[in-house]
């Protein structure tokens, strides 16, 4: 059996190893545009640590779990599917790469904005462009402190934003920190004790805090907002600014059946599966856009090219968020365990996310404690 992945974030990792334990002698294959996989959850962290210590060359992990990587970026048109379908194949620059099942695990990025000379993407910290921005501040003396703008109140916006401020604080870096988002609350998905946590945190902090201000563009040391539904302009002082709007799956949200099977034409691809960002379940299981469900939906699509291999019933994604947590610099998290009501702060949640991170090191390494 061959089995071809077409990305290797958390969902296609997931579907790898997890397809390396159920099927040992299957034939496995990732394609990738890139050639290590980041571990998105700590990027906030090359702000204390070197980027390399928080990437894993799939040439490494291929060698280790016993597959093949090919990198190439694969171009999918609207009609594509239906034709690999009925190939039985993928096509690359160097050839078809015949496949018994294909999954689609390309994942999402962050959508254009406009962009300035100072300003970074998500995209541009994974291919580690942030050290050198961040060492400027570091070397910021005297004077007027550094104006550094976090555009975006989601999960990847506020870990950058209070890691910021909780190494600025250690290594007596002159920063002063901004949070712009265009929603009037902080993650509204959750409990709205975080919310009341983040502001409290942000008055503390001396964090300036600008909610429903949409971004409009960076120039001339300053970055262009515009007020939402007031329509009221302003320009604030910016040396610095992180785009963290959201993410969108690329290169489409692919629609799948309750097993992970790609919709075409609202019939099941028997042959071709989705998984991670990328896709969207027409079940009860988790669709959120995290690695909590990528890695769920990975290995939940695993399990059912296993059991379609030998005939077996394919299984129904089920799963349910048990809790979320992020960080908020060293020390201090926020999150919710067990049931939404159950809120942690401080030091306990700070190390329940330490706690997650580590079982995804150990399972790239080979050892799976996850819940399915």
């Amino acid at each position: 059996m061959d089995v071809v992945v077409i990305g290797g974030g958390y969902a296609g990792l997931s579907c790898l190893l997890s397809l390396r334990r159920l099927c040992p002698e299957a034939r496995l294959h990732l394609v990738d545009g890139r050639v290590s996989h980041v571990k998105l959850t700590r990027l906030h962290q090359t702000l204390r640590r070197p980027f390399s210590e928080i990437v894993c060359p799939f040439a490494l992990l291929a060698e280790k779990f016993g597959f093949s990587f090919i990198q190439a970026e694969i171009d999918m048109p609207e009609t594509c599917l239906a034709d690999w379908q009925a190939a039985k194949a993928l096509p690359l620059p160097q050839g078809d790469l015949p496949f018994d099942y294909l999954v689609i695990a390309t994942g999402a990025r962050t959508p254009p904005l406009p962009r300035g000379k100072s300003s970074l993407t998500r995209e541009d910290l994974l291919s580690g462009a942030g050290e050198q921005a961040f060492q400027k501040i570091s070397r910021r003396e005297g004077g007027c402190p550094m104006e550094v703008a976090v555009v975006g109140g989601g999960a990847t916006g506020l870990q950058f934003l209070f890691e910021l401020r909780s190494v600025a604080a250690e290594e007596n870096w002159p920063v002063h920190l901004h949070l712009v988002d265009l929603l009037p609350r902080l993650l509204p998905g959750y409990p709205e004790g975080f919310d009341l946590y983040l502001r409290k945190r942000f008055r503390e902090l001396d964090i300036d805090y600008l909610p429903g201000a949409s971004y409009l563009g960076q120039e001339d040391g300053g970055i262009s907002l515009q007020s939402a539904g007031e329509h009221v302009a302003m320009t604030l002082a910016c040396d610095l600014v992180l785009l963290f709007p959201g993410v969108a799956a690329v290169p489409r949200l692919f629609e799948t059946n309750r097993y992970g099977q790609v919709l075409d034409e609202g019939l099941p691809l028997e042959n071709i599966y989705a998984a991670g960002d990328c896709s969207h379940f027409l079940s009860k299981g988790l669709n959120a856009q995290t690695a909590q469900a990528a890695l769920r939906k990975g290995a939940l699509v695993a399990e059912n090219i296993a059991h379609a291999q030998v005939g077996r019933r394919r299984k129904a994604y089920l799963y349910r968020e048990i809790g979320y947590f992020i960080s908020l610099g060293s020390g201090d998290g926020l999150g919710w365990l067990g049931w939404r009501g159950n809120l942690l702060s401080g030091t306990a949640a700070f190390a329940i996310k330490e706690a997650l991170e580590t079982q995804y090191d150990l399972f790239l390494r080979g050892i799976d404690s996850y819940l399915k």
